[in-house]
């Protein structure tokens, strides 16, 4: 059964550029666009998953205005009305303010989802749709912030953690915690603390809200940000709104939301809704390759790729008409696109970012 369409919204942040993802991802079809995972890109996965529970008209799409057409494309049934457009990425403080300031205007304080659509997988989607309600839900009732987020299954260093305190409820079958504190990305020993400890959960970054209580925390804890947002707000849907946001928002600080409000949170403000969503936070391809390999000596690939007796690998070939050969090889991370290949060791393939630095040097911007 879907929710009615004045309480809650939707919004799916698909902005980022995801340069760890290099040569596949690019400025002209970043990450989430791309076919990474299976046979449709991540972002029409999370709005394939998205409409198993709500319709697409209460669904938003946050993103930069080189991309609209990428998002009408890959979802024709999304309302047009329904892009919000970001003059310049500003980093997740100024896009998720924009979002609470432009649904606050649109439809007086509605329940907000903030979810993100580049880098996360999600196999478990019943789950996924019964943890949006059971937050949707109790945010309304209480006007309370819902933090989603996931059970650890190994001691992951890629992700932020949660420490929650003792259950509070449990919502549909679903337990809720009282929120203690956001840890960043852990080493090794503290992960395996993690895991071995109850009270900590990895951070997915879901997050359900009221719409003024988010932007009550902007004015407490971000208020030049909150001065801005309160002017495109008045601006939106007038003749002012285009030169309005792109007048302001390049003077957003360019910072985390969580760096700028949610560690600064008081924990009394926020719970969190622990899920089995079977989720992977996915931002760099050895991350992929781990999280898709049920062995670490698997081998991902994807493609015209015929191999012989290689180990550890991530091979993706995304060039019609060829074929990629591998003999051999161990813990390698092969992208192949038209114009560009990556050939890098798994355990350096961090340094794509000075590629990418060399590039711009060499002024080879149509490879970025």
């Amino acid at each position: 059964m879907q929710q009615k369409q004045s309480e809650f919204k939707i919004v799916l942040f698909c902005g980022g550029t995801g340069t760890r993802m290099w040569p596949a991802s690019r400025k002209g079809k970043p990450k989430q666009f791309q076919l990474l995972v299976g046979k449709k890109s991540m972002f029409q996965q999370a709005l394939d998953r998205i409409k198993k529970g709500f319709s697409i008209k209460d669904v938003f799409v946050i993103t930069g205005r080189q991309y609209v057409g990428l998002v009408a494309d890959q979802e024709p049934l999304l309302p047009l009305e329904n892009i919000i457009i970001e003059p310049e990425m500003r980093d997740t403080l100024a896009a998720v303010g924009y979002a609470a300031a432009v649904l606050d205007k649109k439809f007086k304080n509605p329940i907000v989802a903030s979810l993100w659509a580049a880098d996360h997988l999600v196999k478990n989607d019943k789950e996924f749709i019964k943890a949006l309600k059971a937050a949707f839900d109790y945010s309304k009732d209480t006007g309370k912030i819902v933090s989603i987020d996931v059970n650890p299954t190994y001691p992951n260093t890629h992700v932020g953690y949660i420490k929650i305190g003792k259950m509070i409820k449990k919502l549909d079958g679903l337990a809720v915690f009282e929120y203690v504190k956001q840890i960043e990305k852990p080493n090794l020993r503290q992960a395996k603390n993690f895991l071995q400890s109850w009270a900590y959960l990895w951070h997915a970054g879901y997050k359900v809200w009221p719409a003024q209580k988010m932007l009550e925390l902007y004015q407490k804890h971000a208020p030049e940000v909150f001065a801005g947002l309160s002017k495109i707000q008045k601006a939106w849907d007038s003749d002012e709104q285009d030169e309005t946001v792109k007048k302001i928002y390049p003077t957003f600080e360019k910072i985390s939301v969580d760096f700028a409000l949610f560690e600064k949170i008081d924990p009394k403000e926020i719970v969190v809704l622990s899920a089995d969503l079977g989720w992977s936070d996915i931002g760099a391809w050895n991350i992929l390759k781990d999280e898709l390999s049920q062995n670490a000596k698997d081998n991902v690939i994807q493609g015209e790729v015929f191999d012989i007796d290689s180990r550890d690998c991530l091979i993706y070939a995304n060039s019609e008409g060829k074929v990629v050969a591998t003999i051999g090889l161990e813990s390698l991370i092969i992208v192949d696109t038209p114009d560009a290949l990556l050939v890098s060791q798994k355990d350096r393939i961090s340094e794509v970012k000075k590629i990418i630095d060399k590039l711009k040097e060499a002024k080879k911007d149509k490879h970025l």
